[in-house]
């Protein structure tokens, strides 16, 4: 009896001593000043541990929107902890904070709770658009924040060509946008009652959220005939020279892929272009079409010559029997002047010469590198006239071909379809920010060389499309 008399105090005192070592060492009133941010698909915790050397880390403990049991870690060498894995924006999250010295000893918990934003895989659906598009197809507009993370897939529902049943077909998967997206799409298949299925997912691979979207109208387009519409531009930069055949009337004639020139040149007139140059300086200038009432715009399609395999005079390379007019309007390159960086716009206001662009409709972009290493992987013109272009100098130059192989051959465009917001315009014009090859550190391999520094540009043919009622 004795003996267990004296054992009760020695177990009192071993489990309060246990209780001690789980409470740990008391936090210091100066680490509770702890402040947190929502931010999207989380908060930003904010803290301090450099006046104490004796606790050098801080340990966060939480559960995120999946209900994983998460532990973040932060050290004195930092003043912010990222608390993430959420996806709709949260009030009074529960965090449990801890310390820990420079005996990995860990202090009594300190209860706290946070705010979260909501995530961009869910955000983008807040002011996300599915919108007709030409062909059958459609386009997705959203914005997001400026904080993102995630990959937005868009599905359409069509036939399955490995089943031939009805399935979600995945268009395309891409990274969230910072600021917001505009994603165009075509479809093969003919649907007639289009279905597209838009799902995020974040980078861990966990479904955040799927939607829906039906009714989308299906929209065709139409050639719009020069005879109805008027094309104008500053006269500074037209060039009228019938020697040479170059004017605004052959960007209407009807005559594609070069096959002006391509005549011309058989018969010897090696400097007739039979095409459209303007310039100098026609960077950043207007290019207006006006169709006298508005209209519903759908493409404005530039065409570009063949490889032809043809010499362009270069006035870096001088002598006497030269055309210096033919030498300084493509200085030894024709791709230089066609565009890499364009932009298309419509407008009804008044003067659609002097409104500012941020008041007109962006209806297509493109912003390509001009370098010459991208030109001559990606460029829609680097099958075109450039002799050190991706081409074989004489098996792919159409000068040497037949008239029907030249007849037969795809043309080569760019396509700028417009992005569909339901609005007609009276006006739609477009600017040029750069060209193919026209880079200022040219001399720098593999970027190739400054070939427009006087900023011409040109096109072979433009035709204009817009939508087709009925």
């Amino acid at each position: 009896m004795q003996r267990i008399l004296f054992l009760l105090p020695v177990l009192f005192l071993f489990f309060a001593c246990s209780d001690d070592d789980e409470v740990g060492f008391d936090v210091p009133v100066e680490f509770r000043k702890i402040s947190f941010d929502p931010i999207p698909g989380g908060a930003v915790m904010r803290y301090r541990l450099s006046d104490n050397m004796d606790i050098f880390r801080i340990r966060a403990r939480y559960k995120d929107a999946y209900g994983r049991h998460l532990v973040k870690e932060g050290s004195y060498l930092t003043d912010t902890l990222l608390l993430n894995g959420f996806t709709e924006a949260r009030a009074d999250v529960p965090v449990q904070l801890t310390f820990l010295n420079n005996a990995l000893e860990e202090s009594a918990p300190l209860e706290m709770t946070f705010n979260t934003g909501t995530a961009a895989t869910v955000a983008l659906f807040e002011n996300l658009s599915v919108n007709p598009f030409w062909g059958g197809g459609f386009n997705i507009i959203y914005s997001s924040p400026t904080t993102v993370e995630g990959t937005v897939h868009i599905f359409y529902v069509g036939i399955n060509p490995a089943t031939q049943r009805e399935d979600n077909i995945l268009l395309g998967s891409y990274p969230i946008a910072e600021g917001g997206d505009t994603l165009n799409f075509e479809i093969k298949q003919n649907v007639a009652n289009l279905k597209v299925i838009v799902r995020t997912d974040d980078f861990e691979g966990n479904t955040v959220k799927v939607q829906t979207y039906e009714g989308i109208e299906y929209l065709t387009m139409e050639p719009l005939a020069p005879e109805y519409f008027t094309f104008s531009f500053p006269e500074s930069l037209k060039i009228e020279d019938e020697a040479h055949q170059i004017g605004v009337k052959y960007l209407f004639d009807g005559q594609k892929k070069g096959a002006n020139y391509r005549k011309n040149y058989q018969k010897r007139d090696f400097y007739k272009f039979g095409t459209f140059v303007a310039g100098p300086y026609a960077f950043n200038e207007r290019f207006i079409i006006d169709f006298g009432t508005p209209k519903v715009p759908a493409m404005l399609r530039g065409d570009a010559f063949l490889y032809h395999g043809n010499y362009y005079p270069n006035p870096t390379n001088p002598n006497p029997n030269m055309d210096m007019f033919v030498a300084n309007l493509w200085h030894g390159v024709y791709t230089s002047r066609l565009p890499a960086k364009i932009k298309v716009y419509g407008t009804n206001a008044a003067d659609p010469t002097k409104v500012p662009l941020n008041e007109c409709t962006m209806l297509y972009k493109l912003e390509e590198d001009p370098r010459w290493s991208n030109f001559y992987d990606n460029a829609w013109c680097r099958y075109s006239d450039f002799q050190s272009g991706p081409m074989d100098y004489m098996k792919d130059a159409y000068r040497n071909r037949t008239d029907q192989e030249f007849e037969e051959a795809e043309p080569i465009s760019l396509d700028m379809k417009c992005n569909f917001f339901g609005e007609a315009f009276r006006y739609v014009f477009f600017v040029v920010e750069d060209t193919w090859t026209s880079n200022n550190q040219g001399w720098m391999y593999p970027n190739g060389c400054e070939e427009n520094l006087m900023e011409y540009i040109t096109f072979d043919e433009l035709e204009v499309f817009v939508k087709k009622e009925y």
